[in-house]
Protein backbone atom coordinates (compact mmCIF):
# COMPACT_ATOMS: atom_id res chain seq x y z
CA UNK A 1 0.00 0.00 0.00
CA UNK A 2 1.39 3.42 -0.96
CA UNK A 3 1.39 6.46 1.32
CA UNK A 4 -1.47 7.93 -0.72
CA UNK A 5 -3.61 4.79 -0.50
CA UNK A 6 -3.07 4.52 3.24
CA UNK A 7 -5.32 7.48 4.08
CA UNK A 8 -7.76 6.74 1.25
CA UNK A 9 -8.47 3.33 2.76
CA UNK A 10 -9.84 4.89 5.94
CA UNK A 11 -11.79 7.53 4.03
CA UNK A 12 -13.44 4.75 2.03
CA UNK A 13 -14.18 2.74 5.16
CA UNK A 14 -15.77 5.75 6.85
CA UNK A 15 -17.87 6.67 3.80
CA UNK A 16 -19.17 3.12 3.49
CA UNK A 17 -19.94 3.03 7.20
CA UNK A 18 -21.86 6.31 6.99
CA UNK A 19 -24.02 4.69 4.32
CA UNK A 20 -24.40 1.48 6.32
CA UNK A 21 -23.68 1.81 10.05
CA UNK A 22 -24.32 -1.91 10.56
CA UNK A 23 -20.84 -2.59 9.16
CA UNK A 24 -18.45 -4.31 11.56
CA UNK A 25 -15.84 -1.63 12.30
CA UNK A 26 -13.82 -0.38 15.25
CA UNK A 27 -14.93 3.11 16.38
CA UNK A 28 -11.45 4.58 15.86
CA UNK A 29 -11.52 3.47 12.22
CA UNK A 30 -14.52 5.62 11.28
CA UNK A 31 -14.38 8.58 13.65
CA UNK A 32 -14.56 12.10 12.27
CA UNK A 33 -11.04 13.20 13.15
CA UNK A 34 -11.67 16.63 11.65
CA UNK A 35 -14.05 17.41 14.51
CA UNK A 36 -12.00 15.79 17.27
CA UNK A 37 -10.78 18.27 19.95
CA UNK A 38 -7.04 18.89 19.91
CA UNK A 39 -6.76 17.87 23.54
CA UNK A 40 -8.30 14.47 22.81
CA UNK A 41 -6.01 13.88 19.80
CA UNK A 42 -2.90 14.51 21.93
CA UNK A 43 -4.30 12.38 24.75
CA UNK A 44 -4.91 9.44 22.44
CA UNK A 45 -1.42 9.72 21.01
CA UNK A 46 -0.09 9.55 24.57
CA UNK A 47 -2.17 6.43 25.16
CA UNK A 48 -0.35 4.85 22.19
CA UNK A 49 3.06 5.81 23.56
CA UNK A 50 3.61 9.00 21.54
CA UNK A 51 3.88 12.04 23.82
CA UNK A 52 3.56 15.37 21.97
CA UNK A 53 2.23 18.88 22.39
CA UNK A 54 1.32 21.33 19.64
CA UNK A 55 4.61 23.25 19.79
CA UNK A 56 6.67 20.07 19.65
CA UNK A 57 4.61 18.74 16.74
CA UNK A 58 5.01 21.94 14.72
CA UNK A 59 8.77 21.82 15.29
CA UNK A 60 8.86 18.23 14.06
CA UNK A 61 6.80 19.20 11.03
CA UNK A 62 9.62 21.45 9.87
CA UNK A 63 11.89 18.42 9.47
CA UNK A 64 9.58 16.16 7.45
CA UNK A 65 7.76 16.47 4.15
CA UNK A 66 4.68 14.35 4.85
CA UNK A 67 2.67 13.10 7.83
CA UNK A 68 3.54 9.56 6.74
CA UNK A 69 7.26 10.22 7.11
CA UNK A 70 6.78 11.78 10.53
CA UNK A 71 4.53 8.97 11.67
CA UNK A 72 7.05 6.31 10.65
CA UNK A 73 9.77 8.16 12.56
CA UNK A 74 7.67 8.47 15.70
CA UNK A 75 6.75 4.78 15.59
CA UNK A 76 10.31 3.64 15.11
CA UNK A 77 11.51 1.93 18.24
CA UNK A 78 8.00 1.50 19.64
CA UNK A 79 6.75 -2.06 19.89
CA UNK A 80 3.35 -1.17 18.48
CA UNK A 81 1.09 -3.67 16.77
CA UNK A 82 -0.54 -2.89 13.41
CA UNK A 83 -3.72 -1.56 14.99
CA UNK A 84 -1.80 0.81 17.26
CA UNK A 85 0.29 2.00 14.31
CA UNK A 86 -2.84 2.79 12.33
CA UNK A 87 -4.36 4.67 15.26
CA UNK A 88 -1.22 6.78 15.55
CA UNK A 89 -1.19 7.41 11.81
CA UNK A 90 -4.74 8.78 11.74
CA UNK A 91 -4.03 11.06 14.69
CA UNK A 92 -0.72 12.32 13.27
CA UNK A 93 -2.39 12.90 9.90
CA UNK A 94 -5.03 15.11 11.51
CA UNK A 95 -2.44 17.06 13.50
CA UNK A 96 -0.47 17.68 10.32
CA UNK A 97 -3.58 18.87 8.51
CA UNK A 98 -4.26 21.42 11.27
CA UNK A 99 -0.81 22.46 12.44
CA UNK A 100 1.36 22.26 9.31
CA UNK A 101 -0.95 23.79 6.65
CA UNK A 102 1.97 25.26 4.75
CA UNK A 103 3.13 21.75 3.78
CA UNK A 104 0.36 20.62 1.47
CA UNK A 105 1.70 17.21 0.51
CA UNK A 106 -0.20 14.96 -1.87
CA UNK A 107 -1.84 12.77 0.77
CA UNK A 108 -3.20 15.86 2.56
CA UNK A 109 -4.50 17.23 -0.74
CA UNK A 110 -6.18 13.94 -1.68
CA UNK A 111 -7.82 13.81 1.73
CA UNK A 112 -9.22 17.31 1.23
CA UNK A 113 -10.43 16.38 -2.25
CA UNK A 114 -12.17 13.32 -0.81
CA UNK A 115 -13.77 15.46 1.90
CA UNK A 116 -15.11 18.02 -0.56
CA UNK A 117 -16.42 15.34 -2.94
CA UNK A 118 -18.23 13.67 -0.06
CA UNK A 119 -19.87 16.98 0.98
CA UNK A 120 -20.87 17.59 -2.64
CA UNK A 121 -22.34 14.11 -3.10
CA UNK A 122 -24.32 14.39 0.13
CA UNK A 123 -25.64 17.86 -0.66
CA UNK A 124 -23.82 19.28 2.37
CA UNK A 125 -21.60 21.74 0.53
CA UNK A 126 -22.14 25.21 1.95
CA UNK A 127 -19.76 27.23 -0.24
CA UNK A 128 -19.11 26.02 -3.78
CA UNK A 129 -16.04 28.27 -3.99
CA UNK A 130 -14.24 25.85 -1.66
CA UNK A 131 -14.56 22.94 -4.08
CA UNK A 132 -13.73 25.24 -6.98
CA UNK A 133 -10.48 26.11 -5.19
CA UNK A 134 -9.73 22.42 -4.63
CA UNK A 135 -10.27 21.69 -8.33
CA UNK A 136 -8.01 24.61 -9.26
CA UNK A 137 -5.34 23.14 -6.98
CA UNK A 138 -5.83 19.72 -8.56
CA UNK A 139 -5.28 21.17 -12.01
CA UNK A 140 -2.17 23.03 -10.80
CA UNK A 141 -0.71 19.83 -9.32
CA UNK A 142 -1.37 17.96 -12.54
CA UNK A 143 0.04 20.76 -14.70
CA UNK A 144 3.16 21.17 -12.56
CA UNK A 145 3.97 17.46 -12.67
CA UNK A 146 3.34 17.33 -16.41
CA UNK A 147 5.61 20.33 -16.96
CA UNK A 148 8.33 18.40 -15.15
CA UNK A 149 8.07 15.60 -17.71
CA UNK A 150 5.47 13.32 -16.19
CA UNK A 151 2.93 11.42 -18.27
CA UNK A 152 -0.46 13.22 -17.93
CA UNK A 153 -2.58 10.07 -17.66
CA UNK A 154 -0.18 8.42 -15.21
CA UNK A 155 -0.12 11.49 -13.00
CA UNK A 156 -3.91 11.66 -12.91
CA UNK A 157 -4.18 7.95 -12.12
CA UNK A 158 -1.74 8.29 -9.22
CA UNK A 159 -3.86 11.01 -7.64
CA UNK A 160 -7.02 8.98 -8.20
CA UNK A 161 -5.33 6.08 -6.38
CA UNK A 162 -4.91 8.35 -3.37
CA UNK A 163 -8.62 9.14 -3.17
CA UNK A 164 -11.46 7.04 -1.84
CA UNK A 165 -13.89 8.61 -4.30
CA UNK A 166 -14.02 8.09 -8.05
CA UNK A 167 -12.48 11.44 -9.03
CA UNK A 168 -13.20 11.03 -12.73
CA UNK A 169 -16.91 10.36 -12.14
CA UNK A 170 -17.09 13.32 -9.78
CA UNK A 171 -15.52 15.62 -12.37
CA UNK A 172 -18.07 14.49 -14.94
CA UNK A 173 -21.01 15.07 -12.58
CA UNK A 174 -19.69 18.43 -11.41
CA UNK A 175 -19.05 19.75 -14.91
CA UNK A 176 -22.42 18.45 -16.11
CA UNK A 177 -24.03 20.40 -13.26
CA UNK A 178 -22.26 23.58 -14.36
CA UNK A 179 -23.68 23.09 -17.86
CA UNK A 180 -27.15 22.48 -16.40
CA UNK A 181 -26.80 25.74 -14.43
CA UNK A 182 -25.73 27.46 -17.67
CA UNK A 183 -22.33 28.37 -16.27
CA UNK A 184 -20.82 27.60 -19.65
CA UNK A 185 -17.51 29.50 -19.29
CA UNK A 186 -16.59 27.64 -16.10
CA UNK A 187 -17.67 24.29 -17.55
CA UNK A 188 -15.56 24.98 -20.62
CA UNK A 189 -12.54 25.92 -18.49
CA UNK A 190 -12.84 22.67 -16.54
CA UNK A 191 -13.15 20.54 -19.66
CA UNK A 192 -10.14 22.20 -21.27
CA UNK A 193 -8.14 22.07 -18.06
CA UNK A 194 -8.61 18.36 -17.44
CA UNK A 195 -8.94 17.08 -21.01
CA UNK A 196 -5.28 16.10 -21.44
CA UNK A 197 -5.44 13.99 -18.29
CA UNK A 198 -8.48 12.05 -19.44
CA UNK A 199 -7.44 11.37 -23.02
CA UNK A 200 -10.36 10.47 -25.27
CA UNK A 201 -12.61 9.55 -22.36
CA UNK A 202 -16.08 9.17 -23.84
CA UNK A 203 -17.84 10.81 -20.90
CA UNK A 204 -15.81 13.99 -21.26
CA UNK A 205 -16.27 13.96 -25.01
CA UNK A 206 -20.01 13.92 -24.32
CA UNK A 207 -19.62 16.99 -22.10
CA UNK A 208 -17.68 18.66 -24.90
CA UNK A 209 -20.52 17.80 -27.31
CA UNK A 210 -23.04 19.38 -24.94
CA UNK A 211 -21.08 22.62 -24.97
CA UNK A 212 -20.47 22.51 -28.72
CA UNK A 213 -24.20 22.12 -29.33
CA UNK A 214 -24.69 25.66 -28.01
CA UNK A 215 -22.49 27.30 -30.64
CA UNK A 216 -21.40 24.75 -33.24
CA UNK A 217 -24.25 22.31 -33.84
CA UNK A 218 -22.60 20.58 -36.80
CA UNK A 219 -19.43 19.89 -34.82
CA UNK A 220 -21.56 18.63 -31.93
CA UNK A 221 -23.49 16.29 -34.24
CA UNK A 222 -20.24 14.94 -35.65
CA UNK A 223 -18.86 14.26 -32.18
CA UNK A 224 -22.11 12.59 -31.08
CA UNK A 225 -22.03 10.38 -34.18
CA UNK A 226 -18.48 9.39 -33.23
CA UNK A 227 -19.58 8.56 -29.68
CA UNK A 228 -22.53 6.50 -30.93
CA UNK A 229 -20.26 4.47 -33.19
CA UNK A 230 -18.17 3.77 -30.13
CA UNK A 231 -21.23 2.94 -28.03
CA UNK A 232 -22.50 0.47 -30.63
CA UNK A 233 -19.30 -1.56 -30.18
CA UNK A 234 -19.46 -1.54 -26.38
CA UNK A 235 -21.96 -2.53 -23.70
CA UNK A 236 -22.19 0.48 -21.43
CA UNK A 237 -25.84 0.93 -20.51
CA UNK A 238 -25.31 4.02 -18.35
CA UNK A 239 -23.40 5.81 -21.07
CA UNK A 240 -25.99 4.92 -23.72
CA UNK A 241 -28.78 6.34 -21.58
CA UNK A 242 -26.76 9.52 -21.05
CA UNK A 243 -26.24 10.02 -24.79
CA UNK A 244 -29.91 9.32 -25.51
CA UNK A 245 -30.97 11.87 -22.87
CA UNK A 246 -28.82 14.49 -24.56
CA UNK A 247 -30.08 13.55 -28.02
CA UNK A 248 -33.70 14.16 -27.11
CA UNK A 249 -33.25 17.71 -28.42
CA UNK A 250 -29.98 17.35 -30.32
CA UNK A 251 -28.80 14.91 -32.93
CA UNK A 252 -29.74 12.67 -35.81
CA UNK A 253 -33.07 10.82 -35.59
CA UNK A 254 -31.73 7.67 -37.22
CA UNK A 255 -28.79 7.50 -34.81
CA UNK A 256 -31.09 8.01 -31.82
CA UNK A 257 -33.32 5.11 -32.83
CA UNK A 258 -30.34 2.91 -33.66
CA UNK A 259 -28.80 3.51 -30.23
CA UNK A 260 -32.15 3.06 -28.46
CA UNK A 261 -32.56 -0.39 -30.03
CA UNK A 262 -28.99 -1.31 -29.09
CA UNK A 263 -29.61 -0.11 -25.53
CA UNK A 264 -32.63 -2.37 -25.23
CA UNK A 265 -30.24 -5.33 -25.48
CA UNK A 266 -28.35 -4.10 -22.40
CA UNK A 267 -31.33 -3.77 -20.05
CA UNK A 268 -30.92 -5.57 -16.76
CA UNK A 269 -33.33 -4.04 -14.27
CA UNK A 270 -36.84 -2.63 -14.34
CA UNK A 271 -35.39 0.77 -13.52
CA UNK A 272 -33.23 0.57 -16.67
CA UNK A 273 -36.22 -0.21 -18.86
CA UNK A 274 -38.31 2.58 -17.39
CA UNK A 275 -35.47 5.06 -17.89
CA UNK A 276 -35.24 4.07 -21.54
CA UNK A 277 -39.01 4.33 -21.98
CA UNK A 278 -39.08 7.80 -20.40
CA UNK A 279 -36.24 9.08 -22.60
CA UNK A 280 -37.88 7.77 -25.75
CA UNK A 281 -41.25 9.24 -24.72
CA UNK A 282 -39.56 12.64 -24.27
CA UNK A 283 -38.00 12.22 -27.72
CA UNK A 284 -41.42 11.56 -29.26
CA UNK A 285 -42.78 14.63 -27.49
CA UNK A 286 -40.00 16.77 -28.95
CA UNK A 287 -40.76 15.44 -32.44
CA UNK A 288 -44.52 15.94 -31.94
CA UNK A 289 -45.10 12.21 -32.46
CA UNK A 290 -48.14 12.26 -30.20
CA UNK A 291 -49.41 8.74 -30.84
CA UNK A 292 -46.01 7.18 -30.25
CA UNK A 293 -45.47 9.25 -27.11
CA UNK A 294 -48.85 8.14 -25.79
CA UNK A 295 -48.06 4.48 -26.50
CA UNK A 296 -44.73 4.65 -24.68
CA UNK A 297 -46.29 6.51 -21.76
CA UNK A 298 -48.93 3.79 -21.44
CA UNK A 299 -46.24 1.12 -21.23
CA UNK A 300 -44.42 3.21 -18.64
CA UNK A 301 -47.56 3.78 -16.55
CA UNK A 302 -48.42 0.07 -16.61
CA UNK A 303 -45.07 -0.77 -15.02
CA UNK A 304 -45.25 1.71 -12.13
CA UNK A 305 -45.86 -0.98 -9.52
CA UNK A 306 -42.83 -3.06 -10.46
CA UNK A 307 -39.78 -3.08 -8.19
CA UNK A 308 -36.96 -0.90 -9.61
CA UNK A 309 -34.36 -3.63 -9.06
CA UNK A 310 -36.47 -6.41 -10.55
CA UNK A 311 -34.75 -8.27 -13.39
CA UNK A 312 -36.21 -7.53 -16.80
CA UNK A 313 -37.27 -10.58 -18.76
CA UNK A 314 -35.87 -10.24 -22.30
CA UNK A 315 -39.01 -12.01 -23.52
CA UNK A 316 -41.30 -9.47 -21.82
CA UNK A 317 -43.96 -8.65 -24.46
CA UNK A 318 -43.77 -4.96 -23.56
CA UNK A 319 -40.18 -4.85 -24.77
CA UNK A 320 -41.42 -6.01 -28.15
CA UNK A 321 -44.20 -3.41 -27.96
CA UNK A 322 -41.57 -0.78 -27.21
CA UNK A 323 -39.57 -1.78 -30.28
CA UNK A 324 -42.69 -1.72 -32.40
CA UNK A 325 -43.37 1.88 -31.37
CA UNK A 326 -39.83 2.86 -32.34
CA UNK A 327 -40.45 1.57 -35.86
CA UNK A 328 -43.18 4.18 -36.33
CA UNK A 329 -41.24 7.23 -35.16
Amino acid sequence: MTELERRALYNLLRMNWLLDDSMAVEPWQVENYREMPMKLILQRLGDEGVSLDQVHFQALGDSYDTPEELCDELLEGLEADVQSQDKVYLLIFELWRRLVPEKQCLSIFCDELDHQIYLYDQGQMIDEEVIQDVLANLQSILDDNTDEGGNPSTIFESICAGCANDVESFLYDFIAEQIDKQDYPYASDLIEGFSQYLGDDKWFLLLRARLLSLTESEAADELIAQLIRKAMKESDLEFNLEILSFMVQQGDEGLFLKLAKKTRELLRSEDDFQDLLAICADYCSYLDCDEEEKALQQILDSRESKQPNAVVDPEDPQIEAFLEVLKHI
